[in-house]
């Protein structure tokens, strides 16, 4: 009897843990995270075909059941006992449709495809979604926050997505990176279609760099002003660009991709930072474009003034690196560990320092980096001089003399520091701040030229030499950009001069005058079949017109756009300090005509405006009549 006992006793045991297994699976199984998942379901619902006993409400059922949990018996009610044959009648809660069904052996599949289809059952009343769009949603969602393709095929991600709308279709990584790509080449389009419409000339920036995979790659941007005077940029193209690098190869290139995008008429100059192989690139690519180019291409090759600054300093620094290693080491002491940051944040804090960003060491390719680590490590001079006093293995630190020298250099460098980061917007034209804040570098290396302090007189006199090397001329386009500020005009230029070298300001300036002079009459003369006159007259009231005409002739006799625009007084640059250039020439384009049109850089092709002129002469002589 006992060994019957324990047999009955662990049978029930078994029973019991069974049950408790099944009520915790949702809980330890992660297969079973998505308990509304219809496939996992159907799946137990075929191991399990037999009707849960609580739903029978009136059917008397014999022998061991087990306990049912398929998802069906939340919208079917089993209604009556069993019939002769064995079924059951289930009926939906819903829309009241009933099966005739053999639970033991169809099991619950049929009741679960209708509560999937059922149309008045609440998880069936999620909005269909046009996949197409929902699609293209992901797509541009994969491209903005950088997501793998397989972001598609991860299955907690269909799992959320299924239990939002369990209507969504899902598909694969190789359908996302087809859906990117139709994207590209609709925008692509629509850029194209953009840059075609702008009314003036494009100017193009290119840069070529070689990634850590010793691949290396170009990126063509284009800089224009559009129909509404807004200022932008748009990046044409970035691709994988293989050796050779040199020049030929760069000019084939971007000639490729100028025709791609239809802007082999539009191109105004090209900006490209100094090495060689860009030296001879610009040569090559002017002469394929020099009959579409304003003034054949006298102003088409612009050096990059970013990277003339970078090497401007670099030379600076490579004379005085031995002068800034107390520096580097003080630096590398306190950022080695984690214990001596906080050892050092301990100084910090006692010596009651404001805390000014952390310490940064500097890049040997970055001379900015160089400066914000001198400008840091002068910010927290006293607690460095503490640090040296709780800390013996610490044993670099600067002498009264090395620090009064770091100061020096930090000063030197303030200025290159604000040039690089006013020169470097882009939600702003910045043509016309390039001629003073060149001319302010130039005045500060000749103010420090004879430094009593030998290690900064030779760190200028090696930056003396680059920047004659590359702006002792300054660069045409640039200075008549200046001209064009009405803040600024030829008396910047004037002031500039005369600063620096007042034996040769008079021929610099007349230089200058002549250039823009050139400039000015190509773009008079590609618009002057385009009478803005024309116009104005048509929408005058009848009987003006030929007065209007009378007024404009006498007005032209006397003085062109460009020497009424150089007459009228320079703007005072106090009250104008936030001036919009670009919208003091959009509203000042019916003074100025064709001046307006070349400081925007808008253009007109001799044929468009023989067109344009034809069509407001026809509607003038219909309105005058």
């Amino acid at each position: 009897m006992g060994l019957f006992a324990c047999f009955a006793r662990w049978v029930s045991l078994m029973f019991f843990f069974d049950c408790f297994q099944m009520d915790t699976l949702s809980l330890n199984n992660d297969d079973d995270y998505a308990s509304d998942n219809w496939d996992s379901e159907q799946e137990m619902d075929e191991n399990n075909p037999v009707v849960d006993e609580s739903l029978m409400s009136t059917a008397e059922v014999k022998g061991k059941h087990k306990r049912r949990h398929s998802k069906c018996w939340n919208f079917f009610t089993i209604e009556g006992d069993r019939m002769p044959d064995g079924k059951f009648k289930c009926v939906c809660n819903y829309c009241n449709h009933f099966y005739i069904l053999d639970l033991h052996k169809s099991g619950t599949n049929t009741l679960l495809r209708h509560s999937r289809t059922c149309p008045k059952t609440p998880n069936n009343t999620c909005p269909k979604i046009d996949q197409l769009v929902f699609r293209e949603m992901i797509a541009v969602a994969i491209v903005e926050h950088d997501l793998p393709y397989a972001f598609v095929e991860y299955r907690r991600v269909r799992e959320a997505l299924h239990y939002a709308n369990p209507t969504i279709e899902f598909w694969c990584r190789n359908t996302a990176v087809s859906d990117v790509f139709k994207i590209f080449e609709r925008e692509k389009m629509k850029l194209r279609q953009v840059l075609s419409e702008v009314p003036g000339r494009i100017c193009l920036t290119t840069d070529l760099w070689r990634a850590i995979t010793i691949e290396g790659y170009l990126c063509l941007t284009a800089h224009y002003v559009d129909a509404e005077w807004n200022l932008r940029a748009k990046i044409l193209s970035f691709c994988a660009f293989p050796p050779p690098h040199s020049g030929p190869a760069i000019a084939m290139k971007l000639m490729e991709l100028i025709k791609e995008w239809g802007l082999q008429k539009k191109v105004f100059t090209v900006t490209v930072d100094n090495a060689s192989s860009n030296d001879n690139m610009q040569g090559v690519l002017k002469r394929q474009l020099r009959k579409d180019l304003v003034c054949s291409g006298d102003f088409f090759h612009i050096r990059c003034a970013a990277h003339i600054l970078n090497l401007i300093v670099q030379d600076g620094l490579s004379v005085i690196s031995d002068a800034l290693e107390k520096i580097r080491d003080s630096v590398k002491y306190v950022k080695v560990s984690e214990s001596r940051e906080l050892l050092f944040l301990g100084c910090v804090e006692t010596l009651g320092i404001v805390k000014k960003g952390g310490l940064v060491l500097d890049v040997t390719t970055r001379w900015n980096s160089t400066y914000l680590m001198l400008s840091r490590v002068l910010h927290y001079k006293e607690a460095f001089k503490n640090l040296a006093e709780i800390e013996a293995s610490y044993k670099s630190l600067p002498t009264e003399s090395e620090w009064l020298r770091v100061r020096l250099i930090c000063d030197l460098l303030q200025p290159f520091d604000e040039m690089t980061k006013l020169i470097s917007g882009s939600s702003y034209p910045t043509a016309n701040l390039y001629f003073m804040e060149v001319w302010k570098i130039q005045s500060w290396l000749g103010s420090n030229e004879f430094h009593e302090d030998t290690v900064i007189a030779d760190m200028v006199a090696s930056m003396r030499l680059k920047f004659v090397k590359y702006w002792d001329e300054y660069i045409d386009i640039l200075a008549i950009a200046a001209v064009l500020d009405p803040r600024l005009k030829f008396k910047v230029l004037e002031y500039c001069y005369h600063s620096s070298d007042p034996a040769t300001c008079k021929s610099r300036m007349d230089y200058i005058r002549k250039r823009m002079l050139k400039l000015y009459g190509d773009y008079k003369k590609n618009t002057s079949a385009h009478s803005s006159q024309e116009v104005e007259a048509y929408a005058l009231a009848a009987g003006y017109g030929g007065f209007y005409e009378f007024f404009s002739q006498q007005a032209e006799t006397k003085k062109f756009a460009l020497d009424l625009y150089l007459s009228e007084h320079v703007l005072d640059m106090v009250a104008n300090q936030k001036l919009d250039v670009i919208k003091y020439w959009k509203n000042n384009s019916n003074r100025f005509r064709e001046l307006s049109r070349m400081a925007s850089g808008c253009d007109l092709d001799e044929e468009d405006a023989n067109e344009e002129a034809e069509e407001s002469g026809r509607k003038k002589k219909i309105r005058l009549n």
